[in-house]
């Protein structure tokens, strides 16, 4: 588990039952990395979707501007398809002590 402060970018969720009948709740938040830029070959940023288990999560950011800085508590876990990265928990982070970027 590691918990760092990262940009946000933007959330989707999803809580409602498909036409089946399965429920599903789920969401993804898209946080903003840097390029390689160690070789000289690349410049500036990029989103990555991370799932997140509920759409508890997300509710609770969609009353904020976007981007946002936010304090995530990351999960690394491993199944038969290898190392999945999932978000187990995330708040937003004062403006006060939200780093500047």
């Amino acid at each position: 588990m590691a918990i760092e402060k990262v940009k946000v970018t933007g959330i989707t969720f999803f809580d409602g039952t498909l036409d089946d009948g399965k429920h599903i709740d789920s969401g993804k938040v898209f946080i903003e990395h840097l390029l390689d830029f160690r070789k000289g070959t690349a410049k500036g940023s990029s989103t990555t979707a991370y799932p997140l288990a509920s759409s508890k999560e997300a509710k609770a950011l969609m009353n904020h501007d976007f981007p946002l800085v936010c304090e995530v508590e990351f999960l690394t876990l491993s199944s038969n398809k290898g190392p999945k990265t999932v978000i187990n928990a995330i708040r937003p982070v004062p403006a006060a002590s939200a780093p500047a970027r």
